[in-house]
């Protein structure tokens, strides 16, 4: 236990070092910031487990399908049909149905019962297919 808190002490003092000797000489930070986005952070805790807010872009595909999908301004996409190579595939409507092919990169977040995807009602358009 004891170790761990001189360890802890270590890489602060070594960070913080960093960061100012940075600041000093005009070294770009990006890369000392990406060490926290790939590592533990303090707490020992992967970033993973110490966001705890349940939103996610990655998911498994079969858990998505059949689920609601909505874009930005709470733009209705319908409900997810299948998960391809490149797109998610949703359908939107009983009668009148609407498909939509949209890009995987455009997923936003998965929150356990819905798809929220970075598309706007205008955008979306161009992903329809008949």
């Amino acid at each position: 236990m004891e170790l761990k808190n001189y360890s802890t002490i270590a890489i602060s003092s070594f960070l913080a070092f960093v960061l100012i000797t940075t600041a000093v000489t005009g070294i770009p930070t990006t890369s000392f910031e990406n060490v926290f986005a790939q590592g533990e952070n303090m707490s020992g805790m992967s970033q993973d487990q110490s966001s705890g807010v349940g939103e996610s872009t990655a998911f498994n595909p079969e858990e998505i399908i059949k689920k609601e999908a909505r874009g930005l301004g709470d733009t209705d996409l319908g409900e997810v049909q299948e998960v391809t190579g490149e797109f998610i595939v949703t359908q939107k409507g009983n009668v009148d149905k609407e498909q939509y092919y949209i890009p995987k990169n455009l997923v936003d977040h998965f929150d356990g019962s819905t798809v929220f995807f970075t598309v706007t009602e205008e955008e979306v358009k161009q992903y329809k297919r008949d």
